[in-house]
């Protein structure tokens, strides 16, 4: 699609935003506070790692945002992302224009979230019921994620104790760092086995 045809398309689509996390609109809300303060720089990142030469890292953030624009329906930056990806990957096009698209999709997006800010509901920390955590956190958590469900994100932080003492440090990090930055596949795949048995 255009460029053009992106300009022309709603930065975030809201409605969508919201039916893809079952209706909740504060958990969308708060999807999107977070959205605001975690990839205000991502673009800047893609370009200082593409004027290095890391390829790679330049390719992950691409990949992150996609994932994240994903989340909260903002498809043309989605588009720009997915993109950058491919030239990234050598799949044709010079990774500086569609750079130059991404952050021109992510200035749109960003602008119109602070515009909103003031007539969002404040961020409501969603509390989660005890029975949730223990040994069936990580089931719970598969669920979610093979949803594409942002309740994902509480969870792993509201479950940290339980999760921790479970994994160990070091995967629960792993785990929250995938889930936080809405790379649910990447979450999946660590919890691979216990997926697969819940799917089963």
């Amino acid at each position: 699609m255009s460029a053009d045809a992106d300009d022309a398309t709603p930065a975030v689509d809201h409605a969508g935003g919201i039916a893809r996390l079952m209706g909740d609109g504060p958990l969308f809300a708060r999807v999107l506070a977070r959205f605001r303060k975690e990839y205000r720089e991502t673009a800047a990142g893609i370009r200082a790692a593409l004027d290095g030469g890391d390829t790679p890292l330049a390719l992950r953030l691409a990949h992150t945002l996609k994932g994240a624009a994903g989340m909260i329906e903002a498809l043309p930056l989605r588009r720009a992302a997915q993109s950058l990806e491919q030239a990234l990957r050598g799949g044709g096009g010079d990774p500086y224009a569609q750079l130059e698209r991404l952050e021109r999709g992510l200035e749109r997006v960003l602008r119109e979230l602070d515009e909103e800010a003031l007539s969002l509901a404040p961020p409501v920390p969603v509390r989660i019921a005890p029975s949730a955590f223990g040994h069936d956190a990580r089931a719970r958590l598969c669920a979610l994620l093979d949803e594409g469900n942002g309740d994902a994100v509480d969870l792993v932080r509201e479950a940290e104790a339980s999760l921790r003492t479970e994994m160990g440090d070091a995967d629960y990090e792993r785990l929250a760092d995938a889930i936080e930055s809405f790379d649910f596949d990447r979450a999946l795949a660590q919890l691979q086995d216990e997926c697969g048995d819940a799917a089963s």
